[in-house]
């Protein structure tokens, strides 16, 4: 059982990189400005210390020493102290051992750091005097501590200053991705209700025209075509189970009857009659397998090639015997009209549309096969003389098990696969199939992209 892993939300992850973008600037800047404000204070201490040195006599803190041993001010006072005798000279040994390096300074560069703990000391010597034998040792002693409390309070504002950045920043995107992505959560609670029996609800359409917007309009056009081929699909099987029950039972009732009365029964007319039914259950699940196969999402895995349409013609009016009293006539162009696809499903098409004609044609039925005026595409027309076919149920004839009235029933043979098969196998090959006006009788017209060799 593999264990789920812990992962934030998107939003979350909106607020904290914009809080990452926003921060890392700002401490850079924020470091650099401490760093830059250290030096400026470290120089001007200098340079102060230096001004107060170059004149003890003016400074309140100044004070002769004859020995270095008895310095008047500790290390966090600040002073000048004037040193005549002669064993403080740094240069012959003497030098107090407190007072460190000459010209030292340091500054805390932590946030708060007390200067009364850790001062930073500058400590300048200078020699001077009226005779190079009687030198005198001028030590000034700046602690820093204005210093150091001016970079503390800087640092403190400056760190102050990018957490309330950070945050505000953070908060706002946090805001907006809830803003952005409340349409997606009503979308995703919507979804999540659906079911196959709730396919007409659809998910909230998001005010304006974003990214947002759009998923919904495409997840409302997926439920769309989900809805119709779902009830496409029931409707099917409906239909597909009201057909196979009735030659099931009326082969089931003549094997009855037959067995019921062995003795009076006409065997070879109950195995006729039984023979007719088989086959017509034969060719009505092959139809339904054929259907099936050629639904939208499979027509993409038929196996297609270059198929001389106009041999494809002349080939079945040759195989075909038409009863005696009809008369077929076919017309094909001369050349060979190459059309892409596969040629027992275009056979297919001519057959079930042929077999259509002789089953209401009067005495003649026609093909015809040329190109269009463009040369792009092969026509095939198939007409009969018989009582045509109204034109409010033009289009319903290429439903599944959709038969017509009066002369067009059940009576004629046909199962009401033939057309919907044809319509079928004509749009997976890129092509059409309708019917078009005629003087008499039905009028048939499938086209198909003519096919181009690449060279």
């Amino acid at each position: 059982m593999t264990r789920r892993r812990w992962q934030l939300s998107i939003r979350a992850r909106v607020a904290l990189l914009a809080a990452a973008l926003v921060a890392v600037p700002l401490i850079l800047a924020a470091g650099a400005g401490v760093v830059l404000l250290r030096e400026s204070l470290l120089r001007d201490a200098r340079e102060d210390t230096y001004q107060v040195g170059a004149h003890p006599e003016d400074d309140a803190y100044s004070k002769p020493v004859a020995d270095c041993a008895s310095f008047p001010f500790d290390r966090n006072q600040q002073g000048v102290a004037v040193i005549t005798q002669r064993t403080c000279d740094p240069r012959l040994g003497g030098w107090p051992e407190w007072l460190g390096k000459p010209d030292g300074g340091s500054l805390s560069l932590t946030a708060w750091a007390a200067p009364s703990r850790e001062p930073g000391v500058i400590r300048i010597a200078a020699f001077g005097g009226p005779k190079p034998d009687l030198s005198r040792l001028v030590v000034t002693v700046n602690p820093l501590e204005r210093e150091q409390a001016e970079l503390n309070s800087t640092t403190s504002l400056l760190t102050s200053a990018v957490v309330a950045m950070t945050a505000i920043v953070a908060a706002s995107a946090w805001f907006a991705a809830g803003r952005v992505l409340r349409p997606m959560e009503a979308i995703r609670l919507k979804f999540a209700d659906l079911s196959a029996h709730h396919l007409d609800q659809r998910v909230p359409l998001p005010q304006g025209n974003n990214e947002i917007t759009r998923l919904a309009h495409t997840m409302n056009s997926t439920l769309d075509r989900l809805q119709t081929t779902v009830e496409e699909q029931r409707r099917f099987t409906a239909d597909a189970s009201h057909e196979l029950r009735t030659p099931l039972a009326s082969l089931r009732a003549e094997l009855e009857i037959a067995l019921a009365q062995p003795r009076n029964a006409d065997w070879p007319e109950v195995v006729r009659g039984a023979l007719g039914d088989t086959v017509r259950l034969q060719h009505l699940t092959t139809d339904l397998l054929l259907l099936a196969r050629l639904d939208p999402q499979d027509a993409a895995r038929l196996s297609f090639q270059p198929v001389d349409l106009a041999g494809v013609v002349r080939q079945e009016a040759v195989r075909r015997r038409p009863p005696s009293r009809l008369t077929l006539a076919v017309h094909t162009a001369p050349e060979p009209l190459r059309v892409h696809g596969a040629p027992m499903l275009l056979t297919r098409v001519l057959a079930n549309l042929l077999d259509n004609a002789e089953r209401h044609a009067t005495s003649t039925v026609t093909i015809r096969l040329a190109p269009n005026a463009d040369g792009d595409r092969a026509v095939l027309n198939v007409l009969d003389d018989g009582p045509g076919i109204p034109v409010e149920h033009r289009s319903r004839v290429f439903d599944r098990f959709t038969r017509l009235d009066a002369a067009r029933t059940r009576d004629a043979g046909g199962s009401g696969l033939g057309l919907p098969i044809a319509h079928r196998i004509a749009t997976a090959h890129h092509g059409t199939l309708g019917i078009v006006d005629s003087p008499h009788g039905a009028h048939f017209r499938a086209t198909f992209p003519l096919h181009r060799n690449s060279d």
